[in-house]
């Protein structure tokens, strides 16, 4: 028996946008468009009604701004967000993340792009266009040193495993090849990733990241600029 498809809910307060992406949706034989919506509540809205999975979302809306809609959704469904925007400054970037955000894209990114973010983001990974990765790389450059050099005094203490862990996510390696460095198993390596998340008080790996790195556990030259989005599995 064929998986049931992933139910996805299209927001974006332009017309002609949302339904490229809508349709885009529907073209996959593994996804189902379930919902669209022109602004944040009813972003809010459709996704409860429909009990969809995945909200691929705008950020410059009306009514309700697409931050606000993912913030409100991850405290009270079990859906996971992906802000697709044409903007990537890095205010808006660390407002999505924070808010609980899964996954960060510009338009530009490619139709593939955009249908295999849906599908990672599914298997809780987390999917950043290489442009973000670059704004949070460079975000980390230009923090004080004081700030970067060692964990803030309230950070809380990780294991080392857990630390090994999350330097190499920091670098851009998959699930598969932290296992490989660390001669663990894939499970172990999410195991880890999970407790991490739990002591940062972290939804997901991106938030995760972003945490760790504001918190000085991770040494920001371990971040490469040149990763690719098929990258962060």
């Amino acid at each position: 028996m064929s998986p049931e498809p992933v139910r996805v809910v299209v927001a974006d307060d332009q017309p002609l946008m949302r339904r490229a992406i809508g349709e885009l949706v529907e073209s996959e034989a593994d996804l189902e468009l379930v919902g669209q919506a022109s602004n944040g509540a009813e972003a809010v809205r459709t996704v409860r009604e429909t009990g969809a999975e995945i909200l691929l979302c705008d950020l410059d809306m009306p009514v309700m701004s697409g931050v606000e809609a993912i913030r409100e959704l991850s405290a009270t469904a079990a859906v996971r967000s992906i802000a697709l925007t044409t903007f990537s400054s890095m205010d808006l970037v660390l407002a999505a993340l924070r808010a609980g955000a899964s996954g960060y894209l510009v338009k530009d990114a490619t139709p593939e792009e955009i249908v295999d973010a849906v599908r990672q983001v599914r298997e809780d990974s987390m999917v950043l266009s290489p442009s973000v990765v670059k704004l949070l790389a460079a975000h980390v450059t230009t923090l004080p040193a004081a700030a970067v050099s060692e964990p803030a005094p309230d950070a809380p203490e990780l294991s080392e495993r857990e630390h090994q862990v999350l330097q190499l996510l920091a670098g851009g390696l998959s699930n598969r090849e932290i296992g490989a460095e660390l001669h663990l198993s894939e499970g172990a390596v999410k195991l880890h990733l999970g407790r991490a998340c739990d002591r940062l008080g972290a939804r997901d790996r991106v938030q995760l990241l972003v945490r760790a790195v504001e918190l000085g556990l991770v040494t920001p030259s371990l971040l490469k600029p040149e990763t690719a989005m098929d990258r962060y599995r």
